[in-house]
């Protein structure tokens, strides 16, 4: 199968588990990454994950308020369009200028190691613009732009190493028994994260 969003990669998971040459297990071990790199989209509570689009795509939004809009990760202002609905027809024909009517945020995010992605808009020229809101209880702001994160960040992509094998072990081990103690006590894998895994990822929890 071929990862799709994943991160980590077969090459640094097979030496990770120092099976650098052995081709006998790539398939589940990719499906290990893939579904590793899902695990962890979830517990940060980020749909979109950390991977860049490729190309822009649009998406619209409810605005909090009409100088406030909370938007998914942008992962940098290049081919950013944010236009509004103007009249409530459900067309978003007025298109706004960054720095000019809004600004993008948090304001130093591009700055911070690692680079982190936008998550907010904010009118700055109440004159002329608003995230206008209407009774119709229409979305009234459209969005187009790379969403996701710059870069994957380190941790992350140390989590889903982390993970993956985790979640290798577990479906090759029986019944998910690892081992068996000196007390007698049996060990199992989790299919949850691995705690070292969600230490890596407890910056990057989205709380919004």
């Amino acid at each position: 199968m071929t990862i799709t969003n994943g991160y980590t990669t077969l090459a640094l998971l097979k030496g990770e588990l120092g099976a650098s040459t052995d081709t006998t297990d790539d398939a589940k071990l990719e499906r290990a990454i893939s579904a590793a790199s899902r695990q962890i989209d979830k517990f940060v509570g980020r749909p979109h994950g950390f991977w860049q689009d490729s190309t822009v795509t649009s998406r619209e939004y409810f605005s909090d308020s009409q100088s406030m809009c909370y938007v998914d990760d942008i992962s940098t202002t290049a081919g950013l369009i944010v236009a509004v609905d103007e009249n409530d027809d459900g067309t978003f024909a007025q298109t706004l200028t960054i720095t000019t009517n809004f600004i993008v945020g948090p304001v130093n995010s591009a700055d911070e190691v690692p680079a982190r992605p936008f998550n907010w808009l904010r009118i700055v020229d109440y004159g002329d613009s608003s995230f206008f809101q209407w009774p119709s209880g229409r979305p009234n702001v459209r969005v187009t732009a790379k969403f996701g994160w710059p870069a994957i960040p380190d941790d992350v992509a140390q989590a889903c190493l982390v993970q993956s094998a985790h979640l290798y072990k577990a479906s090759s081990a029986a019944f998910g028994v690892v081992q068996m103690g000196m007390d007698g006590n049996i060990f199992r894998l989790s299919a949850r994260l691995n705690p070292i895994a969600e230490g890596l990822l407890d910056d990057y929890v989205a709380r919004q």
